[in-house]
């Protein structure tokens, strides 16, 4: 529990960190929609070979997706580790969600950063596989985040805050 807490207390303290806010369905709606944006212009990137927007841009199709998940039930965060961190703590481990989604998420942002800052070469393959998995990883959150109940909700609500104060102590 030690090195969960120090490596991610900053995620409840830092501004953009993780916060509660009311649940909110108009920007569940844009979320989804930068989803399908990201997804359009994944298929411009492939035809082009841009391996880089590849990368790029299959994980926002990703990102947009969990993070209408996050609208859905009221947490922000614009912090992308805090948010994956928020993702497999909230929705993994409240059995809303597969691990899988969680593991997709997060390989596709170290491959977007490692690309990125690092200026790592994945090799033509992974990105394409990254990719290839985005239509299918939004297809399979979209009809989760459609069933959250009110219940669903209160249960990450309360989880938040049961973690918020388990990191902060």
């Amino acid at each position: 529990m030690n090195e969960k807490k120090d490596s991610h207390s900053f995620c409840f303290k830092k501004t953009g960190g993780l916060k509660l806010v009311n649940p909110n369905e108009r920007l569940v709606e844009v979320y989804k929609k930068k989803s399908r944006s990201a997804l359009n212009m994944l298929e411009s990137a492939k035809e082009k070979q841009e391996d880089e927007w590849i990368l790029d841009t299959s994980y926002y199709a990703k990102y947009f997706m969990v993070y209408a998940l996050f609208m859905k039930t009221g947490i922000k965060s614009e912090i992308h580790d805090c948010t994956i961190f928020a993702l497999n703590s909230l929705f993994v481990e409240e059995g809303l969600i597969d691990r899988d989604i969680y593991d997709e998420l997060e390989k596709s942002k170290d491959l977007r950063v490692g690309a990125l800052y690092y200026d790592k070469d994945f090799g033509r393959e992974e990105i394409l596989k990254r990719a290839k998995t985005a239509p299918e990883f939004c297809l399979k959150v979209e009809p989760i985040l459609d069933k959250i109940t009110k219940e669903d909700r209160e249960k990450v609500r309360i989880k938040f805050n049961v973690l918020k104060t388990n990191l902060l102590k």
